[in-house]
């Protein structure tokens, strides 16, 4: 079910008393300011969705006011955003929109009925009181986009006021350096649950076995199992976070006399940069790059001599392709 978070106070009595007072409405109004992603429908379309939710097109150059729609992506998706600006540009109200879906167009209905009300509640607040009708239901403040009320009683279509997390699972591949005595290939997969501006991520990783030898032919195969969990905060489409790293690092000899395997634990904390680019409504890629340091340390050795040690930092740049099921 497609879904955007919306939270904003419409009062009945004006919604039902719009027609009646479709004249003086038209006496509001504010200069639009959109910015978008390149994929989402163009200002006149946003203008368009106010339009026929109040009649009229409530924008012009040179009003006084201004509103300010911006749509970005982020880790979940797109974020909307809704500023409403007093002629000194001092800020009077504001709302932020999540969409879970990727859907800018329908993200761009959703903000539009919200500005709609919004118009429409000013328009009906400036009329003077009349004897002939009872006045309708006062909206609980004059800038309804920044009222902190309670969840909404109505909402436009497709909305909702779920604060769960969004959910993803995928896969991808990074190159390690730190991990081997030489550079390898990692594979992982992973499953994460964010919120609006943090998430939490489980993974798994396997580096492809390698061997590493002396001149005399002499070597020892190695390969590196671990499991991984990230804290991250989010900030439109760029994530930091703190990974920590637990695992194993499994050693066999090879072209020796006697060969061996042997293992040792593997502890690794330390940093992650991510950045998401969303491919479609639920589609996305994830670059990210780690750099953690080791908490543990292990000497390989040949005939009693050692060969490698593990190195105190280590370092991935990995690539994911991944869904979001909610």
């Amino acid at each position: 079910m497609r879904c955007v978070d919306l939270t904003f106070v419409v009062g009945l009595g004006a919604l039902a008393a719009f027609t009646e007072h479709a004249a003086r409405a038209a006496d509001v109004a504010a200069n639009l300011e959109y910015r978008a992603e390149p994929a989402c429908p163009a200002a006149r379309e946003f203008e368009s969705v106010v339009a026929r939710h109040l009649g009229y097109s409530p924008f012009r150059d040179d009003a006084a006011e201004r509103v300010v729609v911006q749509i970005e992506a982020s880790a979940r998706g797109l974020e909307g955003r809704l500023e409403w600006r007093k002629a000194a540009g001092a800020l009077e109200g504001e709302r932020t929109f999540p969409s879970r879906t990727g859907d800018c167009a329908e993200l761009v209905r959703a903000m539009g009925f919200a500005l709609a009300v919004q118009f429409q509640l000013l328009a009906t607040g400036a009329e003077p009181a009349g004897p002939a009708v009872p006045p309708p239901t006062p909206p609980a403040a004059p800038v309804v986009i920044a009222s902190p009320g309670p969840p909404p009683a109505s909402a436009a279509p497709g909305a909702s006021t779920s604060s769960g997390p969004s959910l993803a699972a995928g896969a991808g591949a990074s190159g390690g350096l730190g991990v081997s005595p030489e550079a390898t290939v990692l594979g992982r997969v992973f499953g994460s649950a964010t919120w609006s501006h943090a998430e939490l991520e489980l993974a798994t990783e396997i580096s492809v076995p390698s061997t590493t030898r002396r001149a005399d032919g002499a070597g020892f195969s190695h390969q590196v199992f671990l499991a991984s969990l990230a804290g991250c905060g989010v900030l439109s489409r760029v994530g930091a976070c703190v990974v920590g790293k637990i695992g194993e690092l499994r050693v066999t000899g090879d072209g020796v006399d006697t060969p061996a395997t042997a293992s040792g634990l593997v502890l690794q904390t330390g940093l992650r940069l991510a950045v998401t680019q969303m491919l479609g409504q639920r589609l996305f890629l994830l670059a990210h790059v780690d750099t953690v340091a080791s908490l543990t340390r292990g000497v390989v050795t040949l005939d009693a001599m050692p060969v490698w040690t593990t190195p105190r930092v280590a370092a991935s740049f990995g690539l994911d392709l991944a869904l979001r099921f909610l």
